[in-house]
């Protein structure tokens, strides 16, 4: 019996917007749709939406996330993870793997509202997440817009750490932006000290 084997599925590299899920939106920019990276191997069947985010990275989050609840003072500050988003303007909207919040800024909250609409007092991300290259941007400039925007929203600092380059970026209004390694002692909101480096051997992972 002669088996007749079906062509395989050409790769498709662009898509309408009415396609694609809005699961697959990571953040927005001025009413226009950043996705997550990888998307477009969902859109094309060769990868399940689930994989998009690494387990390396959710060892890091979970890490410095438990330890920053441990470490900051729990009557004063919210500490809340695993992508939080916020909408610093009608048409823009960003997400953190972190966000920390001073309790007493959360009472002007109305729960119920999709989004956080309040700046935090910090931001932390690892990695990017979103795929730039529809926007026309490089990882680098993106970043840079994404810190701009989380700043001029009002937020007091922003660190952002880099897997590939064991690097963290930090942000603060009106002061240079500083790029150091992760075993540097990183201070939050002047309260709480730490250096990822050593909080994963702490922890045992070693990546």
């Amino acid at each position: 019996m002669e088996t007749t084997l079906s062509p395989k599925k050409r790769y498709r590299h662009h898509f309408a917007k009415h396609e694609i899920p809005k699961s697959l939106i990571y953040e927005m920019y001025d009413g226009k749709p950043m996705y997550y990276k990888g998307y477009k191997d969902v859109m094309n069947q060769r990868e399940q939406k689930s994989n998009i985010n690494f387990s390396q990275r959710l060892i890091l989050v979970n890490t410095v996330l438990q330890n920053l609840m441990r470490g900051l003072d729990y009557e004063k500050y919210f500490v809340g993870g695993n992508g939080v988003s916020l909408q610093i303007s009608e048409n823009t909207i960003t997400t953190s793997n972190i966000l920390v919040f001073e309790k007493h800024d959360l009472k002007q909250v109305i729960f119920g509202n999709k989004y956080f609409n309040i700046p935090p007092l910090v931001t932390i991300d690892f990695d990017f997440i979103a795929e730039t290259v529809d926007f026309g941007l490089s990882e680098f400039d993106y970043y840079s817009m994404k810190t701009k925007s989380l700043l001029d929203f009002g937020v007091k600092e922003v660190f952002w750490f880099f897997s590939a380059s064991k690097q963290v970026a930090i942000a603060r209004p009106n002061q240079d932006w500083i790029i150091a390694n992760w075993d540097k002692e990183l201070v939050v909101l002047g309260e709480y000290k730490f250096s990822l480096e050593k909080l994963l051997e702490k922890e045992g992972f070693k990546l």
